[in-house]
Formats: C-alpha cells, sequence, structure tokens
C-alpha cells in the first residue's frame, strides 16, 4: 500500500492534478441538494433524499482553470527552478490545446493565441483553453453552476485543507486557508 500511495502521489504530483484534485473533494462532500451529474442513474436513490451528486471528474475538472491561473501566475514560485518548470508546463500544454482547438475548427478566422502571448501569462492562457474545451464538452463552468455561492466558500476552503497528500504536490506553496479561499471564490464564475 505504501508503494501504491507513493505511485498515486508522483503521478498525481507529475500531472498536475494536485490542488484541483484537493478541492475535488470538498466540492463532491458539501454537494448542494437537487444539483445531480448528468448520465449518473438515480435508480438506487430514494425518492426523498435530495441529497446530490457531483461527479469526482467533474468536481476535479471544474476548479482546474482556477488553479492554472493561479499557478501558472507568473513569479508566484519562489524557487526559481520550480517556476521556469512549472512556466514552461502551463505554456506546453496550453500550446497543444490551443493547436488542437485550431485543428478543429474550420473557421479560418480563429487563431492560435501567439507563444509570447502565452508565455507572458501561461495560467491566464492554459485556463482560457481548458475553458473553451469544456464549454465544446458542455461540462458545467464554474461551482456556482453545481448550486454553490459566495457563502459557501470557507467551507469549501476548510475541506480542503486536510487534503495534505495532493495540495502539498502543489508548485506554488505555501497553501492555506487564505489561497484556497481565492481559488474557490476564482473557481465560482
Amino acid at each position: 500500500m505504501c508503494l501504491a500511495s507513493s505511485s498515486a502521489g508522483l503521478g498525481f504530483g507529475n500531472a498536475g492534478v494536485h490542488l484541483c484534485h484537493g478541492m475535488s473533494y470538498a466540492v463532491a462532500s458539501q454537494v448542494k441538494g437537487g444539483y445531480w451529474t448528468e448520465g449518473y442513474p438515480k435508480s438506487n436513490v430514494d425518492k426523498n433524499d435530495n441529497h446530490g451528486l457531483v461527479a469526482h471528474g467533474l468536481s476535479v475538472s471544474i476548479n482546474a482553470p482556477a488553479v492554472f491561473r493561479f499557478t501558472g501566475h507568473p513569479g508566484a514560485i519562489r524557487d526559481p527552478i520550480a517556476e521556469k518548470y512549472s512556466q514552461d508546463r502551463h505554456v506546453e500544454c496550453a500550446m497543444i490545446m490551443a493547436n488542437a482547438r485550431i485543428q478543429r475548427q474550420s473557421d479560418s478566422s480563429v487563431s492560435i493565441p501567439s507563444e509570447k502571448a502565452i508565455r507572458d501569462q501561461p495560467g491566464e492562457a492554459l485556463s482560457n483553453e481548458l475553458l473553451e474545451l469544456m464549454h465544446l464538452l458542455k461540462i458545467p463552468i464554474g461551482i456556482r453552476s453545481l448550486g454553490y455561492d459566495e457563502a459557501d466558500i470557507e467551507s469549501l476552503a476548510r475541506g480542503t485543507l486536510p487534503q495534505h497528500r495532493v495540495t502539498k504536490l502543489s508548485p506554488r506553496q505555501p497553501i492555506g486557508i487564505e489561497e484556497l479561499t481565492h481559488l474557490f471564490t476564482d473557481a465560482l464564475d
């Protein structure tokens, strides 16, 4: 189990799911009554139970744009080597997604952002590309679409704090209540 846990931790860190994954537990566990992820059967649910369901993949992806803006913000990581690595990863992912978007669209007026534009704001660029893909796939945008609002932010942030095994993998540290409050506020819309 220790080997499996370590392997999962390395995978999460290398895949960049750290904060998105940690935040997902609070979103899924504090689900607002009435929201039910499309495509999941309700056949085993008591008709009087108004507890909702936010699928794990949705609870991870819906927070990702806010997380990438946070981790990809230039100058936000103290260690210069980690900063360069993180920025390069955000740029590479944004470029891959932008190129794929251009290939999907037949409209010749659509253009890919320049590498300089992406390098200037890599977190914002990656976030925008991810939002484009979410829109295409009809994935809800923002946790407000799941029923959350400003009154839920502190509870969501506090629900994420115990998820050290993934939040400590974030290239941008420290991750405390202030940072999580900012992230969930940004993830609302």
